[in-house]
């Protein structure tokens, strides 16, 4: 409880390091103390709301303009990725890369460090990228709430990235995600927290279309994770981003459900 109190104190410095690393915006961390993506990752969620607080707007702009909910969801998330720098979105696709294209264990592992993409890869992109858009598209029938689902996915799906890190032992001996370790207990109960925040919005607008979305989320990443533990006998830096993709994609796709019959849809 102390360390969880102690790092809640320190929770602007921790969502300055998260978006430092994980995006493109111009952001240095604090000078008094060394960036530890372990110890900060805690405040990734909080991190995802602030970095599609931008995309959001853009939307609301789009709408507003009365643009077709299907052309202004892509241009949305195309930004989104753009502020990302592509982070997760590379990592599905190395793993798409990785795990359809290995025979082995190690081959699997040495493919996903290729930075070119393959033709499993370019797959993952496209149908996480469709539902992605489609999902957003149909909660943006209604002005203001495909914006609200933005933000609150953008925390939600990263909540679950972090479950899936601290469920797996790193499948590498080096690299990004072995020199953060796992996340610890402080980390995950304040990632936790921050998504049992954001759900709330989504139940109380979405009603049982959230709850669906929920349901598919976890299900989808805790059917990752397992996969993941009979691939590469673990977690790294590549699945980490896939699983935010997948969560992300499939909390859309269950909020968009019910929602169109709405309204005629």
């Amino acid at each position: 409880m102390r360390e969880t109190t102690s790092r809640l104190f320190r929770l602007p410095g921790d969502v300055r390091a998260c978006l430092s690393f994980f995006s493109r915006l111009p952001i240095r961390t604090e000078h008094d103390r060394p960036f530890d993506l372990g110890t900060s990752i805690g405040a990734w969620p909080l991190a995802g709301v602030i970095l599609a607080i931008v995309p959001a707007l853009l939307l609301l702009l789009l709408r507003s303009a009365h643009m077709v909910p299907t052309i202004a969801a892509a241009l949305t998330l195309a930004a989104t990725a753009g502020l990302g720098g592509g982070l997760h979105e590379d990592g599905l696709s190395d793993c798409a890369d990785g795990f359809g294209g290995g025979r082995t264990r190690g081959r699997k592992l040495e493919i996903m460090r290729d930075s070119r993409i393959g033709s499993y890869g370019a797959l993952a992109l496209f149908f996480t990228g469709l539902i992605r858009v489609a999902g957003l598209a149909s909660l943006s029938l209604v002005f203001w709430e495909g914006a609200v689902a933005l933000l609150c996915v953008a925390a939600i799906s990263r909540a679950a990235a972090i479950w899936h890190w601290r469920a797996l032992p790193p499948a590498r001996d080096d690299g990004l995600a072995v020199a953060a370790g796992v996340p610890d207990r402080a980390s995950v109960v304040i990632a936790t927290g921050f998504g049992i925040v954001a759900a709330i919005p989504l139940l109380a607008i979405f009603g049982l279309s959230a709850i669906l979305g929920l349901a598919l989320l976890a299900a989808g990443v805790a059917g990752f994770t397992s996969l993941c533990r009979h691939q590469i006998a673990g977690h790294s830096g590549d699945t980490i981003g896939a699983s935010q993709q997948i969560a992300e994609a499939l909390l859309f796709a269950g909020l968009a459900t019910f929602w169109p019959a709405l309204f005629g849809g």
